[in-house]
């Protein structure tokens, strides 16, 4: 199965339902089901560029949860579509807002149907998408 790597707690609100949209630099032309991987760095270290705004704003969105798996798969999610994020920047919520980065220029990797592992799989991620061996709960 593809996976991709990013920092919690985005791994987390990508699984838990409440991240709509991982914006990315680059298009990609994946679809289907992938593995979200939760990378090693501490919550601080994934922070340190928001202001005390965004980062209260991004600790609402995920329901002020501070302890989440590092180093882990954590879920999967159904990758739908791949739209310049100025095509979706009316709709966002504020909490989708702060979930991602929105500059012009960047893409918007549409998601659905998460679904959260019970258990976090340790896995070893990398940069850019990677297979995962492990099984999908």
């Amino acid at each position: 199965m593809k996976a991709y790597t990013v920092y919690q707690p985005y791994a987390y609100a990508t699984v838990a339902g409440l991240k709509h949209y991982e914006t990315r630099p680059r298009r990609t032309s994946i679809r289907g089901r992938v593995a979200v991987h939760a990378g090693k760095a501490e919550l601080k270290r994934a922070t340190m560029g928001l202001s005390d705004n965004d980062f209260w704003g991004l600790m609402q969105a995920v329901g002020g949860k501070t302890v989440l798996p590092l180093g882990a798969v954590v879920g999967t999610v159904e990758i739908v579509d791949c739209v310049p994020v100025e095509e979706i920047m009316h709709k966002l919520t504020e909490r989708e807002r702060v979930l991602g980065d929105y500059s012009p220029g960047r893409f918007a990797w549409v998601l659905q149907n998460p679904i959260m592992f019970e258990k976090s799989i340790p896995a070893r991620g990398k940069q850019g998408w990677w297979n995962w061996e492990g099984d999908a709960e």
